[in-house]
């Protein structure tokens, strides 16, 4: 389960590299960390609307589900959802088949266990640059957006930062970004997307364990440690 992200980008720098706009520029703000087990939105673009950049609330809910959002999320935590569950007896197969989107963020989090002690790692693109999580969301009756993005088998990178866990989030690269969002490609050919995309260019860092307190969040929490224990390099644990 992933339930923090990374969203250090400036509004500025995600509307050129992506060649879009805000919707609601007011109401983006940069987040170090991004905490999903607490109501907050993240920022997304949608099939629908494919060149502008709007926020939705992380955690997918039903279409028109009445209840708060912290309901729902007791039940079924909808943070993230497995790619393997996206199958057409699935609650969330419409969204997946008519309502993708990409979420955008600057990094994620893993974790490693070793000598008993849990070690939490920042992954991000070595430039610190905004990528591109594989979404999808659905609109409330009160046109509020919810969203999760999907996961994946780690790949022979991740599992040198992960033991905990098998799964990753799935990232598309900038140049399958119109790919995904097409209404018109079948289902069936994304899913086979997903299992295809090549690798994207990610960095690993060790970060202060105080990543593990929900409450604390600082400008440097990103900046990598010097855990003596394990190596700093992408040469595996």
């Amino acid at each position: 389960m992933y339930y923090k992200l990374s969203n250090t980008a400036k509004r500025e720098h995600i509307e050129q590299q992506f060649n879009v706009a805000f919707k609601y520029p007011n109401l983006y703000k940069p987040e170090i960390v991004l905490n999903g087990l607490s109501e907050t939105s993240i920022p997304i673009i949608t099939m629908q609307e494919p060149e502008e950049v709007t926020l939705a609330i992380w955690g997918l809910l039903p279409e028109y589900f009445e209840e708060d959002w912290e309901v729902f999320q007791d039940v079924s935590n909808t943070l993230n959802i497995s790619e393997r569950d996206l199958g057409s007896d699935s609650w969330c197969h419409s969204a997946f088949e008519h309502r993708r989107c990409v979420i955008l963020v600057t990094g994620f989090f893993t974790t490693y266990l070793r000598n008993g002690i849990i070690f939490p790692y920042h992954i991000g693109f070595p430039d610190n640059r905004s990528f591109l999580l594989a979404g999808v969301y659905n609109k409330l009756s009160d046109g509020f957006l919810t969203s999760s993005f999907l996961t994946g088998p780690t790949n022979d990178y991740i599992r040198k930062f992960q033991n905990l866990a098998h799964t990753m989030p799935v990232i598309i690269p900038e140049r399958h970004r119109e790919f995904w969002l097409d209404s018109t490609v079948p289902a069936e050919t994304i899913k086979n997307m997903i299992h295809n995309l090549p690798s994207s260019p990610l960095q690993a860092n060790p970060i202060d364990k105080d990543f593990f307190k929900n409450n604390i969040t600082y400008d440097s929490m990103l900046n990598p440690m010097d855990y003596k224990d394990i190596p700093l390099d992408d040469s595996g644990l």
